[in-house]
């Protein structure tokens, strides 16, 4: 019998850094393919650290004002337990 090889594990999705990810793709691809342009091109470093900003500013504003969004997270949380509200009795258990 042999064993099979674990599959390694999975990163846990971020959406942020996949945006980000998307956006610096765009950015760069526009700042670093202009042609003739005497205009100085900002570090990638720069454009990385505003693609993260740009993410992380979209997903707080998707969650204000996309509608789909807002129905998703009030169905997400009307879906969920709240054990802060939870009160258990341990009491002693009944003789009988």
């Amino acid at each position: 019998m042999s064993a099979e090889p674990k599959a390694p594990p999975q990163p846990a999705h971020d959406p942020i850094e996949e945006l980000a990810r998307r956006l610096y793709i765009e950015l760069c691809g526009r700042v670093f393919s202009e042609i003739g342009s005497d205009k100085p091109k900002p570090q990638p470093k720069a454009l990385a650290q505003l693609s993260f900003k740009l993410a992380e500013v979209f997903q707080i504003a998707n969650l204000e004002f996309n509608p789909t969004a807002i129905a998703a997270r009030e169905a997400k949380a009307k879906a969920s337990v709240n054990l802060d509200n939870v009160q258990l009795d341990f009491g002693a258990p009944a003789k009988g």
